[in-house]
C-alpha cells in the first residue's frame, strides 16, 4: 500500500484524470458519431423518410465535429 501513496508525495507525478478525460472524450465522441450515423440510417431504411432521421444526422456531424477536434488536438491514445 504504501507504494501507491507514495506517488502522491513525488513531484514529477503527472495526474492521470485529465489524460483520462482526453481519452474518454475522444473515445465517447467518436462511438457516439457512429452510433447516430446508424440510427439515422436505420430510421432512413425502416421508415424512408430523411424528417424521422434528421436530428440522429445532425446529432451525428455535430459528433463527428468534436470527435475531430479532439482527434486533431491529439487527445486519443497515441497521445498518451
Amino acid at each position: 500500500m504504501a507504494i501507491v501513496t507514495s506517488t502522491w508525495f513525488r513531484h514529477d507525478y503527472v495526474p492521470e484524470l485529465p489524460r483520462r478525460l482526453k481519452r474518454f472524450l475522444w473515445l465517447s465522441s467518436g462511438m457516439f458519431s457512429a452510433a447516430a450515423l446508424a440510427v439515422a440510417f436505420l430510421g432512413y431504411y425502416y421508415v424512408g423518410s430523411f424528417q424521422e432521421a434528421s436530428s440522429n444526422f445532425i446529432a451525428s456531424i455535430a459528433s463527428g465535429g468534436i470527435f475531430w477536434a479532439s482527434d486533431s488536438l491529439k487527445f486519443g491514445p497515441s497521445s498518451a
